[in-house]
């Protein structure tokens, strides 16, 4: 199984300080791959840029992003979301935060991942 991550959910679990990897291992119990879509890294990359202080929190899910627990895919030009919901199928899992997205994805039959009380993550 795959895991495609969108920007806000990445900059969520670095700004919450949640750690991915167990919470994870609490609600799936299959193998999966982690996967950044070059859009997403792009769009970190803009946001690292910045001055605010989600230009820090972008820095640090470059960071995370760029460990041995991700695979960074090639994506087809477009919204990042637009791109997300075109390629994402049934073997496929989102973690986003975008109610927007996750409703979207929700009417193809995907679930998604998504960050519940700051603390931990659930499926729906």
């Amino acid at each position: 199984m795959e895991i495609i991550y969108d920007t806000n959910f990445i900059m969520s679990i670095i700004k919450f300080k949640l750690d991915l990897f167990a919470e994870l291992e609490l609600i799936l119990d299959e193998p999966y791959e982690n996967i950044i879509l070059d859009s997403v890294e792009k769009e970190l990359k803009n946001l690292a840029k910045g001055t605010k202080k989600s230009s820090n929190e972008a820095k640090l899910s470059l960071k995370f992003i760029n460990s041995d627990n991700f695979h960074v895919m090639k994506s087809p030009k477009g919204n990042v979301d637009d791109v997300i919901h075109s390629i994402a199928d049934k073997g496929t899992l989102v973690a986003t935060n975008d109610m927007e997205l996750r409703k979207r994805l929700k009417s193809k039959g995907i679930k998604t991942i998504y960050l519940r009380a700051k603390k931990h993550l659930a499926i729906g």
